[in-house]
């Protein structure tokens, strides 16, 4: 199956003092939308664009002077850095683990060689968190800055709400050239509403390589960087199933490209050439009431004579997966440095969340729990060669709390452009606006004295239980992390978020979170958990899902949504299926 691609080329832009372009019509067009929260959309036939009435008197003229003060801070931070603007190329993995990398493991099994020596060049951060163990709802956190109760995307196949701007908007009206290729189903633009701001947006899925259980498709890690090649103009059009097949990038001009590569999300099927890891004995998982293992990500390899599923196997073919797309990640990178690009890129390399390998009986999936393992990501930041106080960081470790939220908040901030709106008229109450969104960790980056530490929020959604949603709310701050779980009933009876049960965790010396120090310390072990703020870790979890104002129609907006998709999409409902969702 194949989706599309789109180039849209801007007018050619007009030289202004100081080396900065001035704003296009286009680019101021594009800029207003950014400032109003409605940006603007690559659309795709047979969509058709959404226009909105225009507004007057005192908000019109307020509206002008906020973007006169946007894009006057776009060009005053330009005029103040480096004449050459830096490139901005980030990276997102789908379903990779951070523990399953060869730096976190410190083990013989090396899986991530390029990534290790990404890491050398620039800052590893050890502890970044995704707020949410779903593709969709983790990526449109990162591109807005803002907590999915704010941005609203609980679930893949919401898209993300005009309302809501976007960091690949900002840096467009900024003067950056853009372009995306995703790799997943989920991403494509009818479903996510995340092509907005990209010029060049790819989504095509040419593969059906190693996603069972019929033809689900999705693009693997080669063509990902054979497509990323070609729209750099570092190497041939790709072939006629997928785009891009023309460079966006233009010269003289700084460029912003993403690339979401599909693998190592199950099944974890491996090209024989990263298919090298062999267990020295099998695991078989015994199973118990708790016990779910995801059938679908299982080979038949995997398979004991007795019946019994190989978690050893399993996981030897999910390394050999991060394995592959680190060799291609390493092949574009390679190409980068060869043209001289490298020097004056800010390459990002993370994930949108992990998987679970065995935490909580839960094997081969990610979505069902907030684990550690499930929602820890991988996060490597590489400067360029021309920012002298960053590169005195390489081979750097950053031990901060760091969510995806503070991706966007932090690169603009690194930039000198002016931050995306916080709630924006979203769905988060304003005296809840700080539990909405990210905060810049530029100062945690560059090591500086006055870097703080500050909450990380997370979340796992059940689709429905107890009559009403029920939603897991997480909290970490540096090595303890409060786990609670919340019910609310339907609106008409009530809808007030009622406490369930909460777990207690030292993720530093339990990071697989086996060990509740809340029943331990209440039961036979006082003082196991006396140097935890528990006080602080309740109070920040009570505003956190206080900030939630659909916790009630939750469930049934889900459900709401899954049965309109059976309605008029059955093909995108057999392949969630498929996916694991």
């Amino acid at each position: 199956m194949s989706g599309r691609w789109v180039f849209a080329p801007r007018r050619a832009p007009v030289r202004a003092g100081c080396g900065v372009e001035r704003a296009s019509p286009a680019r101021v067009e594009s800029a207003a939308r950014v400032e109003r929260g409605t940006p603007a959309r690559v659309e795709h036939a047979p969509r058709v664009a959404r226009a909105r009435p225009a507004r007057t008197g005192g908000r019109a003229a307020a509206r002008v002077l906020r973007l006169a003060a946007t894009l006057g801070l776009a060009l005053l931070a330009a005029c103040s850095r480096a004449p050459d603007r830096p490139n901005v190329l980030l990276i997102t993995v789908d379903t990779l683990r951070a523990d399953r990398s060869s730096l976190a493991t410190g083990s013989a099994r090396v899986t991530t060689p390029r990534l290790d020596a990404l890491a050398g060049e620039g800052v590893l951060c050890t502890h970044a968190s995704t707020p949410r163990a779903k593709t969709t709802p983790a990526l449109a956190s990162l591109m807005t800055g803002l907590a999915p109760h704010a941005h609203g995307v609980r679930d893949l196949m919401a898209p993300l709400a005009l309302e809501h701007a976007t960091l690949a908007e900002r840096l467009h009206a900024a003067g950056w050239r853009t372009a995306a290729i995703v790799g997943n189903y989920v991403l494509q633009a009818r479903f996510s509403g995340l092509e907005r701001g990209f010029e060049q947006w790819t989504e095509d899925l040419p593969d059906a390589h190693g996603v069972p259980p019929e033809d689900v498709p999705q693009r693997t890690a080669r063509s990902m960087t054979d497509g990323a090649l070609a729209a750099l103009g570092l190497g041939p059009a790709t072939d006629a199933k997928a785009g891009p097949n023309a460079p966006f990038v233009r010269a003289g001009d700084p460029w912003f490209l993403w690339l979401h590569y599909m693998d190592p999300h199950g099944t974890y099927a491996p090209p024989e050439a990263h298919s090298v890891f062999r267990s020295a004995a099998p695991a078989p998982i015994d199973r118990t009431e708790r016990t779910h293992v995801a059938e679908y990500n299982v080979p038949a390899e995997a398979r004991l004579p007795d019946g019994r599923v190989d978690a050893a196997r399993v996981t030897d073919l999910y390394d050999g997966e991060v394995r592959y797309v680190d060799a291609e990640i390493g092949r574009l990178l390679d190409a980068l440095r060869a043209r001289g690009d490298l020097a004056n890129t800010l390459v990002i390399v993370t994930a949108d969340h992990g998987e679970s390998l065995g935490e909580h009986d839960d094997w081969f999936e990610h979505g069902r729990d907030a684990c550690e393992g499930c929602v820890r990501v991988p996060l490597i930041v590489r400067f360029p060669d021309d920012a002298p106080e960053e590169r005195r960081r390489a081979r750097a470790r950053c031990d901060a709390d760091v969510s995806l939220t503070d991706l966007a908040p932090t690169l603009l901030d690194w930039l000198g452009l002016p931050p995306l709106p916080v709630a924006n008229g979203g769905t988060a109450p304003r005296d809840a606006r700080a539990f909405a969104a990210g905060r810049s960790v530029l100062p945690a980056l560059l090591g500086r004295a006055d870097a703080r530490t500050h909450p990380v929020f997370g979340e796992r959604v059940d689709r429905a239980e107890l009559g009403g949603a029920v939603q897991h709310k997480t909290v970490r701050i540096g090595r303890w992390k409060l786990v609670q779980r919340w019910a609310a009933p339907p609106p008409d009876r009530g809808g007030k978020p009622t406490l369930l049960s909460e777990a207690l965790y030292d993720v530093e010396r339990d990071p697989r979170e086996e060990r509740d120090l809340a029943v331990v310390a209440a039961s036979a072990e006082p003082g196991a958990a006396a140097d935890a703020p528990l006080g602080e870790l309740r109070a920040l979890l009570l505003a956190f899902t206080a900030a939630d104002a659909r916790f009630a129609e939750l469930a049934d907006d889900l459900a709401r949504e899954r049965a309109r998709l059976e309605a008029v999409d059955p093909e995108a409902l057999r392949i969630l299926k498929g996916l694991g969702y």
